[in-house]
């Protein structure tokens, strides 16, 4: 990097951060000015931002009064303590802890609603769309001490993984600026792999955080269905929607995490909570207790979802690259001498009614669910001021991406075929239970912890092309269960293009209610692959505006 004021933020973590507040070698101003600095340096070229918050200075400024009264709260604590302290059994003082976010400059898909900037799902109608309130989700990371850095860019409605928009345009990805960086919360993703936030939350109706996850080198996290408050953010489907956490590494991700489980969630996640534990009853009692005393004694399985890879006898190169580079990181794992506890791993055998082509034609619910829930979010009391008050108005105005939509956008405008009311909704409701319950019949015969696979079958889309086919997110996405993408390794870079090559993305899949659990593993996975690599970004790239 040739960016003097990039040093400090470069790869910066959470645990890292905070430790150079309370030492005083960096100060919250300082870096949202490097995170600013970044921005106005690669965003141009990279389009992952659409708004940057012009408070984001003022609100670093506030933290770090904070943190100084908090420093002297500390010290007054220690040497004078309280009657209350000096009864207690503990022999020094206890000192009260930064919030978990504290000066953490945060960076939103543009789907989150935000009172003093506009949220607009992408979408060029609604650039102009206010309310009067933040999401829950979003008052309580800011509650925690998040400083909201910027709003990021998405694919249009969220609908696809190219992340393309009416609003913010072809967002690039910063390891290949001839690539697309996945989608739909690719804003965040490719933005989070420059360095220009330090944490990030997006969305998933299908592959939504995991998709970009796999495409930038970064970890993106869907929890388990209902254990996030969805309320006051831009849906596709009540039925599969979830909000998630991405950051540079798990461990980043596990703290917004702790912040984000915190959130009350709404009505229609609780419902649909509550649905999917129903269909998982036996978890508690078929596998071993994550809690047990002699449990570093009991062996990890994690299943290998064999028809989720790439076929061996493919003639396409990038289903080879990606076989290699996933046998590579299992391998690693299997082999690695720094385990504490023993992994094992077992081939499933192949589930035909797991296919993600017969998933998307038989369960996904978005073309019956989009509209309605568009049309409830830009009814709903907390809008402050819309141009539009539906999908219908939206769509007669003209003002959308017309190759950026896809099928689901055209389809749940039919409302006569597509609604919530008709047979083949309730068809594709019951074909998902019937999904969950293969599933979870699967993790408890097999006593699995959880399943891995990559995210995609083939290499991240070139810039151009429309549909990013191969992902594998759907099956979490129908089930409820978490899951989560981390680095596995790059595909070799093309000749023009600097760097370490292409992103490739592992994912884990695991049991709903343990997504602590599920990150555990991930923690153990990322330790040992140590498959992330910033991208190479150059003076050049930031003179590039007009890719």
């Amino acid at each position: 990097m040739d960016n003097p004021q990039y040093t400090h933020v470069h790869e910066l973590t959470i645990p890292a951060y905070h430790a150079a507040l309370l030492n005083g070698t960096t100060t919250c101003e300082q870096t949202v000015s490097a995170y600013l600095a970044q921005i106005d340096r690669y965003n141009p070229t990279l389009r992952a931002i659409v708004t940057v918050n012009e408070n984001a200075l003022d609100d670093a400024r506030q933290k770090d009064i904070e943190r100084l009264q908090f420093l002297h709260d500390n010290n007054t604590s220690s040497n004078n303590p309280t009657p209350e302290e000096a009864d207690s059994n503990d022999s020094i003082p206890r000192k009260k802890k930064l919030h978990p976010l504290h000066g953490v400059p945060l960076l939103l898909k543009d789907t989150y609603t935000t009172t003093h900037l506009p949220t607009t799902s992408g979408v060029l109608a609604l650039s102009t769309l206010h309310t009067h309130t933040n999401a829950p989700i979003v008052q309580t990371l800011l509650a925690s001490g998040a400083i909201l850095l910027a709003k990021t860019n998405l694919h249009e409605f969220s609908l696809e993984g190219t992340t393309t928009s009416s609003l913010g345009g072809q967002t690039l990805n910063p390891y290949d600026l001839t690539r697309t960086p996945g989608g739909s919360s690719g804003g965040t993703a490719a933005a989070l792999a420059a360095n220009m936030g330090l944490v990030g939350c997006g969305g998933d109706t299908m592959n939504s955080l995991r998709s970009p996850a796999s495409a930038c080198a970064v970890v993106g996290f869907r929890p388990t269905m209902g254990r996030v408050c969805t309320s006051g953010v831009m849906g596709v489907s009540r039925t599969q929607d979830a909000l998630g956490p991405m950051g540079r590494g798990v461990g980043d991700v596990r703290v917004l995490w702790g912040v984000m489980k915190g959130s009350t969630a709404s009505s229609a996640t609780a419902a649909a909570a509550v649905a999917t534990a129903s269909t998982n009853t036996d978890a508690a009692t078929d596998t071993p207790n994550p809690n047990s005393t002699d449990k570093e004694n009991i062996p990890l399985r994690i299943g290998i979802l064999t028809t989720y890879f790439p076929s061996s006898d493919s003639s396409n190169p990038e289903s080879l690259t990606i076989n290699n580079i996933m046998q590579t990181a299992l391998q690693k794992i299997q082999s690695s001498p720094t385990l504490t506890r023993p992994i094992h791993f077992i081939p499933l055998s192949p589930q035909p009614t797991w296919e993600v082509s017969l998933l998307r034609t038989e369960a996904d619910t978005q073309s019956f669910e989009f509209k309605e829930e568009m049309d409830s979010f830009l009814q709903s009391p907390f809008i402050k001021h819309t141009p539009h008050r539906s999908l219908a108005s939206i769509a007669a105005s003209d003002e959308y991406h017309k190759t950026a939509v896809t099928a689901v956008f055209h389809e749940t405008l039919q409302t006569e075929k597509f609604n919530t009311q008709c047979e083949a909704y309730k068809a594709r409701l019951q074909r998902i239970k019937t999904l969950k319950e293969s599933v979870q019949t699967c993790f408890v015969n097999e006593r699995l912890d959880a399943m891995v696979y990559p995210h995609q079958k083939n290499l991240v889309l070139p810039v151009g092309e429309v549909v990013q086919s191969g992902r594998n997110g759907i099956l979490a996405a129908l089930t409820g269960r978490p899951a989560v993408c981390i680095p596995a390794g790059f595909a070799q870079p093309a000749e023009q293009t600097p760097g370490p090559g292409i992103p490739v993305g592992l994912e884990l899949m695991g049991t709903p209610w343990q997504d602590d659990e599920l990150l555990d593993i991930a923690e153990v996975f990322e330790g040992i692959i140590q498959g992330r690599k910033p991208p190479l970004l150059t003076s050049d790239l930031s003179r590039s505006g007009d890719l």
